[in-house]
């Protein structure tokens, strides 16, 4: 006779977990839920501080206060998961600066995108683990009070239930009226009040400005209807153009690289290239195209010589978002500058999961490291500050470092910001490539023989084209570099650079190969 696989016994023993896997799902589910939909976090966001809220709207609108209008584009993300994003404080001195900085950044997103799609998610995670958690005291709870009932108790409480069928109805229903009264007195008022303010109308923004021509981001921007909007429509007109003047520039900039790809030289399978950038001072323009430069050369190592900032504040945490994105898959080894100091940036790379170099020895991708961020601080428009210590004081400390390596382990690569923080490493030989920026103009490379050992110096020119501490803009103010470096077994073997030029054109220096 053949057995059954559903028995009353079976469902009776498996009946109890059922219900209690399914408490377990709804509770995780409802309290995730609710608490994902109520949370915000308070983050910085291009130049302003901000608060970010999740939606199910499926759009990212940004609320820029009484004066702008709103904004909204598609998130195109699953389950039409949206975000509010209420824009507030900032440092700027002006509404004029402060518009044209907010254009530029939202020209080159990419950093800040990716920067609140990690609030997002990181919301959702923090709630599914709360839910989770409370779903599991709630399990716990009904489980030990079911035990604790027993059997006999547990049959003795169904029997007089269902003895007195009449008095549990008339109570549950007490119990449910009085539910749908609580529910009502909280939420009904709310909604019975007649709105005093009609819903927000979104208008696309071509339609706003018919006469102007937009990419296809820009296409998908809807701006709010109303005073804020019709009375701004030359703050908005002046602010879409600069964004066009931006995004053109370094559009063409990043798609000139694949012309001059044939010129860049390819490492063989035994070498190893890394990208070398200094002083961007907020240029997060300039990043599409070094990563594209990157892309051409093959490197899978970034080297950042410092001054990503302008004056090291908090709100400038956008220079580093970006140069995280467009550098996502890369290794990243850096040092900050004299105009990054005060520890923001520090924090922020640090956190980027950068490899910030602290004058101890360290090995990336093969390389053996040495290093440290500049001592010096130098605030936007402001003469330097001493720090903890002076600039000769760092290059005798380095070198005492770099000197007492064994020759097994010396240093391949110093990175610091002012080449006077390698004077004296390259001095005593004691470092086999040394690397800079902070002047802002590629000086080098030199090599000297010093013991019989090749020492390499080279400064990096300024990659954001800063001609003094602030790049940020539609355009650049000088030739922005970067360099390929090309290793072989951790060790420097040659140099090239790549120059963005203002006028849209990209050069590519001649191969240096370095003495061994």
């Amino acid at each position: 006779m053949a057995t059954r696989l559903v028995t009353k016994a079976r469902l009776r023993a498996i009946a109890p977990w059922a219900g209690l896997s399914l408490l377990f799902v709804l509770t995780t589910a409802v309290v995730g839920l609710l608490g994902f939909v109520n949370d915000s976090e308070r983050v910085t966001i291009g130049a302003h501080a901000a608060t970010v809220s999740p939606t199910f709207d499926g759009y990212a609108t940004l609320d820029l206060g009484a004066v702008l209008p709103r904004l909204r584009i598609p998130a195109d993300t699953p389950g039409s998961i949206g975000v509010n994003i209420d824009v507030q404080e900032t440092d700027a001195d002006n509404l004029t600066e402060l518009l044209t900085r907010d254009t530029l950044i939202a020209s080159q997103p990419d950093g800040e995108i990716g920067q609140i799609k990690q609030v997002i998610q990181q919301m959702a995670v923090d709630n599914a683990v709360a839910g989770a958690g409370t779903g599991l005291l709630v399990v716990v709870v009904v489980a030990t009070l079911w035990t604790a009932l027993g059997v006999r108790r547990r049959r003795e409480l169904w029997h007089l239930v269902h003895r007195h069928e009449r008095r549990f109805e008339h109570r549950a229903i007490v119990v449910l009226v009085a539910m749908l009264i609580t529910i009502a007195s909280i939420y009904g008022p709310g909604r019975m009040r007649p709105a005093e303010v009609p819903p927000t109308q979104w208008q696309p923004l071509f339609k706003l400005l018919p006469e102007m021509s937009f990419d296809d981001r820009l296409k998908k921007v809807e701006v709010a209807s109303g005073f804020s909007t019709t009375g701004g429509v030359g703050v908005i007109r002046t602010l879409v153009e600069t964004y066009r003047k931006s995004t053109e520039l370094y559009g063409q900039l990043k798609d000139r690289v694949a012309d001059v790809a044939p010129e860049i030289h390819q490492p063989n399978k035994e070498e190893k290239v890394a990208l070398l950038v200094s002083d961007r001072h907020d240029n997060i323009g300039i990043d599409g195209f070094a990563s594209e430069v990157a892309k051409a050369g093959g490197a899978k190592l970034l080297i950042d010589a410092g001054d990503d900032t302008s004056s090291g504040q908090s709100w400038e945490a956008f220079s580093i978002n970006s140069l995280r994105q467009h550098f996502k898959d890369f290794k990243v080894v850096a040092v900050a500058g004299n105009h990054d100091a005060g520890g923001h940036v520090e924090e922020f790379m640090r956190k980027s999961g950068f490899t910030v170099l602290d004058s101890k020895p360290v090995e990336v991708e093969g390389i053996r490291f040495l290093g440290d961020s500049d001592p010096t601080k130098t605030g936007l428009g402001s003469a330097d500050m001493p720090g903890d210590e002076t600039i000769d004081h760092q290059s005798k400390r380095l070198a005492d470092v770099a000197c007492d390596q064994p020759e097994d382990k010396r240093i391949s690569t110093m990175v610091v910001h002012d080449p006077s923080s390698y004077a004296d490493t390259a001095e005593r030989g004691c470092a086999t490539l040394l690397l800079s920026g902070h002047l802002h103009r590629q000086v080098g490379p030199t090599t000297r023989v010093i013991d019989g050992r090749a020492v390499t110096t080279y400064t990096n020119g300024t990659t954001g084209g800063a001609a003094y501490a602030f790049a940020l803009g539609y355009t650049l103010r000088k030739p922005g570099e970067v360099t390929l470096i090309t290793y072989q077994k951790g060790q420097p073997v040659g140099l090239q650079t790549v120059t963005a030029q203002p006028s849209g054109d990209v050069t590519v220096g001649s191969y240096t190969p370095l003495s061994s």
